[in-house]
């Protein structure tokens, strides 16, 4: 049976406490446990971003959407364990999740498991495959994210866990619902300034809150009561980049903005840019990632002999080297500029001839006419 929480996210860092003792030599890792990074617990943005968009008459608001997927370059020869959809089903929809490394130490693929966590969200939302019933008793779009993940989670007993985000278009409204439990998340950029970024749930620093197979593969889960919840009025040039942590990890909120498409077009060229600045500085030993930034918060850094040996003599004085670099990982970029668009004329009521040839099929075929409104 996997433990959930021991494993947490597979790092590829070698560092230590701080605050350990000197005479530890240990060369694993060691997790700074005590506090979590971000409090678990759901969060309803409704309130934050209430109303819906003022679009001229005739008009609707579309995702235009592009991704851009980048997998560990050790994990290319099966696909890497990041799993994503975008679907322009209600004016567009995308989710994405990160599959968790730890697996790997058990004879698991990471990636069954956030694969089939997102063909399951995106069926759900889209109302096709195994739930169609759902899909016949409801009238319109389903906008229900967070319905959506606890859907996927109920439904895939596979082995594995995965953190997920899932985002979709409300186009009646012109608002963003999304749903968020782990390290993955979105960002909405407006006029080139960050309107809003979901945050990190963790139970500590690098176990990230997670879906798993519970009781069949897990001791334990995560549910999507448990994911944090958004409510976001958008407008035309708005712009939503959402990923993995290996984007989070290896890039800078001010870079991200930076090479945020200024058109529809603009969308996979962006987010191209964006997944390849990622996997740079992932690559980047001497980089202060994010990632690298967060650990040293924490109290983690590197053995003291590695200090040691990396110090460097600058501006009259000695500094012992820090834990700097980036995290190598999957990196997802998912992009989606935000578009005006005209509303589709509604469908033109059958033609009396048209009517007239249908009942006539109808009695060849011996069928029932249908029966006159009341």
């Amino acid at each position: 049976m996997f433990n959930l929480f021991k494993f947490g996210k597979k790092r590829s860092h070698q560092y230590v406490a701080a605050s350990a003792p000197a005479q530890s030599t240990s060369t694993e890792l060691i997790e700074k446990t005590s506090q979590p990074t971000v409090a678990s617990g759901s969060i309803d943005h409704q309130d934050l971003y209430s109303g819906s968009t003022t679009l001229p008459p005739g008009k609707q608001l579309k995702l235009q959407l592009a991704v851009c997927y980048l997998p560990h370059p050790e994990k290319v020869h099966y696909g890497g364990e990041d799993a994503h959809f975008i679907s322009d089903y209600g004016g567009g929809m995308m989710g994405v999740a990160d599959g968790v490394g730890g697996w790997q130490e058990s004879g698991v693929n990471p990636a069954d498991y956030s694969r089939t966590l997102m063909l399951m969200s995106r069926a759900y939302l889209e109302g096709n495959d195994i739930f169609q019933e759902q899909a016949a008793s409801r009238s319109g779009v389903l906008i229900d994210p967070r319905g959506a993940l606890e859907a996927a989670h109920m439904n895939t007993k596979v082995p594995g866990s995965a953190t997920a985000c899932v985002m979709q278009l409300d186009q009646a409204n012109g608002v963003l619902a999304a749903a968020n439990l782990g390290d993955s998340g979105f960002m909405v950029v407006r006029e080139g300034k960050e309107l809003i970024r979901s945050k990190p749930l963790q139970h500590y620093f690098d176990c990230p809150l997670q879906f798993g197979a519970f009781p069949e593969f897990v001791e334990a889960t995560d549910t999507a009561d448990m994911a944090d919840l958004y409510s976001i009025t958008l407008r035309p040039g708005d712009v939503i980049v959402a990923g993995t942590d290996g984007l989070w990890d290896n890039c800078y909120i001010s870079e991200i903005i930076a090479m945020s498409p200024r058109s529809p077009t603009d969308a996979q060229s962006s987010a191209d840019a964006i997944a390849a600045t990622a996997r740079r500085h992932a690559s980047d030993t001497e980089f202060a990632s994010p990632y690298t930034r967060e650990a040293l918060s924490q109290g983690l850094d590197l053995p003291w002999w590695d200090k040691l040996l990396g110090m460097s003599f600058k501006g009259g004085k000695l500094h012992l080297k820090q834990l700097t670099g980036g995290k190598m990982d999957d990196i997802t970029v998912l992009v989606a500029f935000v578009e005006a668009t005209d509303i589709p004329p509604p469908p033109s009521p059958p033609s009396a001839e048209a009517q007239m040839d249908g009942g006539a099929a109808d009695a060849a075929s011996g069928a029932p006419a249908p029966a006159a409104a009341q």
